[in-house]
């Protein structure tokens, strides 16, 4: 009997990945082999793979075919190290990719049309028998090795991380489109489910031209379909009356739903001649309802991946349309709290190991929201490396500002978890890029609310990033360039930043304190500026004692003004006499007050987020007076127009600053020794400091002292 050889024995080049090892499905490191490169094969270096549901179905055994050790993965990218003597499409240092299959016959009628996904001897790429009777391992390893005909070539414009999933789900949606010809334009297309293939569907479904609605259980996704992806409409799939009232108006329907689910309601939604097309796999047979069927021509069909003609045609389509996945990027070592968390389908919308670090890649950690409940708690991430132009920053301190509480909990509706939250931040330079001209080793630096703009449109040529159509928010935004990570805040223990969008912070200055002006102090400063209000003698007002308003204060009066702080709250005349040395306090609910106070100011900062009327602050300000909205209620206020047109005063917006502007406030700062009042805390109370934000109980901002109390 001839000796059994070991998983890390069968080949020559040495791989190394994550492995289940029973139906337990738990993964952990696992060495094993690959072949040598062939004469058309193709070896990659891999750098990311998508986590797809069937990799939890297999390493559970959950279809009975999982054999163990089983290294899942078939979305998987990566850069091309060698290539074999005989190979055409691929040269080294190529972006390549690898979806569900590594092999088929080449030579049945399958194979001839293009179609190797419906070839009866198709290798997967994990869990197969390849040619030479070893198993095959998929992308949740470092290497791949793979014959050239079943790697597809990645565009360069195309990001490895959010192209990925296109080699499962996106080719999983787009070869149906094709080939039941709903890529016309001017169709209309339904997209049942909007997870890891809905909410690519409809990226397709739109770039083809088409009017797309979601059909969804969840009328929570309703502003994520519409607003966020692009879908035309949304239809929640257990109202009757809204099915009803779209009943025939559909060429198509895109079914992604694995769940067990009803097909009638569905066939009422097609015109006569329409196609439901089902791409997701229930695990029981689902009930067919024949009569719309006989009655309006429709179809019901299926369809499974594409062959790699039309594999390689979706990528390409998706680099012109620049169609990409939107995911979460995680380090290997966290692929089983993945794995968790996707039984939970907690995931918006697919999760991607990354399996190497590039050079793009740092390692970072920090605490991160995951989902709705706004719950902090410990998650490792990745940075870029430096680039030219940038900084890394070890941050010392970070502020908590009430836009972190609304983002962690997802109030804006636009929270993309995990949500590392944070745009106070403060910290040390630790490394600068070669063209770096405004910092060095070892200064201190700040960075706000941006991190990125396009830096070419009207507003960024005249210093005013924060207005850029294409600004980069600190956290819970889209990559700053291809390739970089979603951007994560200052809850962390560092941060890469171009230096552009980095300020300088004077020695002078206590970190701590000075933190909550990188947000806070450039929302107040800026609109005094702008709108004239940095006049000495001037008298204004400003609304609300809290994170902004008592920076408000301090700014004015450095300016040389009369400042009177307006209060629902009585008791905080005190704080805002004494303490800050405002010149006047006004109780808002005190009508004998306000009466008193009318006509009195030149300008007014309303720093309030909650509900209020802005009446009766219009009535203070002066002839040509200026009321400054800084705050976002939830309901709009009523605009006094009489009040306006009778005394030629205007109600004006403004948000944060831009860079030059930024630096400018932080320098008057350090002139005037103007900051913040804080009170510190250690990162593990922040949950706690978030339910004290809530309900207003704080004086007047928390800072988090991460690099005190920050544990890996």
């Amino acid at each position: 009997m001839a000796k059994a050889v070991s998983p890390e024995e069968e080949h020559p080049q040495k791989a190394f990945g994550w492995a289940a090892r029973d139906p337990s499905g738990i993964l952990s490191p696992f060495r094993f082999s690959r072949r040598a490169t062939g004469e058309k094969d193709v070896t990659f270096k891999v750098l990311y793979c998508g986590i797809c549901h069937s990799d939890l179905h297999f390493i559970k055994n959950e279809w009975g075919n999982a054999s163990y050790p089983a290294v899942p993965g078939h979305e998987i990218v990566g850069v091309v190290t060698e290539v074999g003597s005989k190979v055409q499409n691929f040269k080294v240092g190529d972006k390549v990719g690898v979806g569900c299959m590594v092999g088929s016959c080449r030579s049945c009628d399958s194979c001839a049309k293009n179609q190797e996904n419906y070839c009866p001897k198709m290798i997967l790429t994990y869990g197969s028998i390849c040619y030479d009777g070893t198993k095959t391992y998929g992308g949740y390893s470092n290497i791949m090795v793979v014959d050239e005909h079943f790697a597809v070539r990645i565009p360069d414009n195309l990001p490895l991380d959010g192209t990925a999933p296109l080699l499962c789900a996106g080719i999983t949606v787009y070869s149906p489109l094709k080939y039941f010809e709903l890529d016309k334009p001017g169709l209309h297309i339904g997209v049942v489910g909007l997870g890891g293939l809905g909410h690519v569907a409809v990226k397709f479904a739109k770039a083809f031209g088409a009017k797309v609605t979601v059909i969804s259980t969840s009328p929570n996704k309703k502003d994520e379909a519409v607003k966020r992806l692009g879908a035309d409409s949304f239809l929640v799939s257990r109202e009757p009356e809204q099915m009803q009232a779209a009943m025939g108006t559909m060429d198509g329907i895109i079914d992604t739903v694995s769940a067990v689910h009803p097909l009638l309601p569905l066939l009422g939604l097609l015109k006569t001649d329409g196609k439901l097309v089902m791409v997701g796999l229930p695990d029981k047979p689902l009930e067919m309802p024949v009569f719309p069927l006989v009655t309006g021509r429709k179809i019901v069909a299926g369809s499974c991946i594409g062959g790699m003609k039309e594999t390689q045609e979706m990528i390409d389509f998706a680099a012109k349309h620049n169609i990409k996945a939107d995911i979460e990027v995680i380090p290997m070592d966290y692929v089983n709290a993945a794995m968790e968390r996707l039984v939970k389908v907690d995931v918006k919308y697919r999760i991607m190991s990354e399996i190497a670090q590039t050079k793009q890649q740092q390692q970072a950690y920090g605490w991160a929201a995951y989902d709705p409940s706004g719950l902090l708690s410990p998650f490792r991430f990745s940075r870029r490396i430096n680039g030219e132009k940038d900084i890394t920053i070890k941050i010392l301190y970070c502020g908590i500002c009430h836009t972190d509480l609304h983002f962690a909990t997802n109030e804006y509706g636009m929270t993309t978890y995990p949500v590392v939250p944070g745009h106070e931040i403060v910290g040390e330079v630790t490394s600068v890029g070669p063209k770096v001209t405004k910092f060095k080793v070892g200064d201190m630096a700040g960075v706000g609310c941006w991190v990125g703009s396009c830096g070419s449109c009207e507003y960024c040529t005249q210093d005013l990033e924060n207005y850029c159509p294409s600004a980069v928010l600190t956290y819970n935004a889209d990559q700053v360039r291809p390739g970089a990570p979603v951007t994560y805040g200052g809850y962390s223990n560092n941060i890469v930043v171009d230096e552009h969008f980095a300020v300088v912070i004077p020695e002078s200055m206590p970190l701590d304190r000075v933190a909550p002006l990188l947000c806070a102090g450039i929302t107040v400063y800026s609109p005094i500026v702008y709108y004239g209000l940095n006049r000495p003698g001037l008298h204004m007002g400003v609304v609300g004692l809290g994170g902004l308003g008592h920076v408000a204060v301090k700014f004015v009066k450095a300016l040389g003004m009369k400042v009177t702080v307006i209060s629902t709250s009585p008791n905080k005349r005190e704080e805002a006499l004494g303490r800050l040395g405002a010149d006047g306090f006004l109780v808002s609910r005190d009508e004998h007050q306000m009466q008193a106070a009318k006509s009195t100011m030149d300008g007014i900062l309303d720093t309030v987020s909650a509900n209020h009327s802005i009446t009766p602050l219009v009535d203070l300000l002066k002839i040509n007076g200026k009321l400054i909205l800084l705050g976002a209620p939830s309901h709009n206020p009523e605009l006094p127009a009489m009040s306006l047109l009778m005394g030629r005063r205007l109600v004006g917006g403004s948000g944060a600053g831009g860079m030059k502007e930024t630096q400018e406030m932080i320098d008057f700062a350090a002139k005037h020794n103007i900051s913040a009042e804080v009170e510190v805390i250690p990162m593990d109370y922040v949950n706690k400091a978030m339910e004290r934000l809530a309900k207003g109980d704080v004086k007047y901002r928390f800072v988090i002292d991460i690099a005190k109390t920050l544990l890996p």
